[in-house]
């Protein structure tokens, strides 16, 4: 009986000039070439890679993470702070580890205190996203902390995150602020992101993924100058940071790019004295992905998920089937999304392997070539400060 060890050895090796005769056979005169996939202008991916191909030398992305698990994450939209709290309950009952609070209007610390009503704070990971012009990320993280403190919740116990990005939202960027907070997580809340750095106003689809990953670089290490510039170190900024990226429905490419931008990050921090410091991902749906049929979103997102956690996000966030008809999610397009994440992890194990994507020569490849032009732009960006 074959063991793992000799499982392959009455398989004979298959060169790629005759994988390649096979496949000129099936296309019965149609030209090779015609397979070929321009992705970017500098990049073309064949229609499959061969050992011959390598040499595919990159070590699996594990980073310092023992296995692939990812939060579960819901959008809870909030304008009635009662009905959100309802919502809130019902998908923290239902397996949400992440819910993301949509403020589409100011709150204070009672608001906030009805709002997580009920909430076991050192058991979830709350984020907090605001969506009006006058916002204040430092007062919703002093009513939270007031609020923990009132709870008597251990501090250091509590994850979660707050939508800080000053690069993004103010035409001067209150950056003394942020280090302020960024001083106070890493000695009372290590487990707290005060600073999000948005990349998702960067995806403009997959045929861009590498000018994406590299402004997403470019944004993430504008960061690190500022702050470690403040005497933070690099360490402690990457530990309170997290990125927000776009998702399309292009399933290998964004599978490639996470991947890719995992890689390119790690080699950022390198660059500041910090190796091995992984990037903490949340992924979002694109908002041009989805239809108008609530049926095709159903479908559509099992893959679009897939992509996200195979490329290793830390967070996902799938939106409702009926979110592009502009009418509020529902208990079951809400449901839905939620248990479409448990399928990946109880049924498909997604979570268990720590780089689900290694070893495939199709998407290391295309990871590889991502990375090179990112990097290169990247770099060209850091010359000019085009960024700054």
């Amino acid at each position: 009986m074959a063991t793992h060890d000799n499982l392959f050895d009455t398989f004979p090796p298959v060169s790629k000039q005759a994988w390649l005769a096979k496949v000129e056979k099936d296309l019965k005169g149609k030209p090779f070439q015609d397979l070929q996939w321009q992705l970017e202008e500098e990049i073309e991916i064949a229609p499959f890679y061969h050992p011959e191909d390598g040499p595919f030398e990159n070590p699996s992305l594990k980073g310092n993470r023992p296995d692939n698990d990812w939060e579960i994450g819901e959008y809870i939209e909030v304008e009635d702070f009662r009905e959100a709290n309802d919502n809130l309950l019902e998908g923290l009952n239902g397996g949400v580890e992440a819910p993301l609070l949509r403020l589409r209007r100011p709150l204070d610390g009672s608001s906030l205190e009805q709002l997580l009503q009920g909430v076991k704070l050192d058991l979830i990971k709350a984020n907090f996203e605001e969506n009006y012009s006058a916002i204040e990320p430092w007062a919703i993280f002093r009513y939270f902390t007031e609020l923990l403190q009132k709870q008597g919740t251990n501090l250091n116990a509590v994850g979660g995150s707050i939508d800080f990005d000053p690069l993004l939202d103010w035409s001067n960027p209150p950056i003394d602020k942020l280090a302020e907070l960024i001083k106070y997580c890493a000695r009372h809340m290590p487990q707290f992101r005060i600073l999000q750095a948005n990349a998702q106003r960067f995806h403009s689809g997959p045929d861009s993924s590498s000018v994406e990953l590299a402004y997403t670089l470019a944004k993430g290490s504008e960061y690190l100058a500022r702050l470690t510039a403040l005497g933070i170190p690099p360490e402690t900024v990457n530990a309170q940071m997290q990125f927000a990226i776009s998702i399309s429905k292009s399933y290998f490419v964004e599978i490639a790019k996470i991947r890719a931008l995992r890689l390119l990050w790690a080699n950022v921090m390198k660059g500041y004295g910090a190796p091995g410091q992984a990037p903490f991902l949340v992924a979002h749906f694109a908002e041009e992905s989805q239809d108008e049929n609530p049926n095709t979103n159903l479908i559509r997102s099992s893959t679009q998920a897939m992509s996200a956690v195979i490329g290793g996000v830390n967070r996902l966030y799938v939106l409702p089937a009926n979110r592009a008809l502009k009418e509020p999610a529902t208990a079951f397009t809400r449901r839905s999304a939620r248990n479409l994440q448990h399928i990946l992890k109880m049924e498909s194990h997604l979570h268990q392997v720590i780089d689900p994507g290694a070893g495939s020569f199709y998407i290391e490849k295309l990871t590889d070539k991502l990375a090179d032009q990112a990097w290169a732009k990247f770099q060209k960006m850091e010359a000019t400060g085009e960024f700054q």
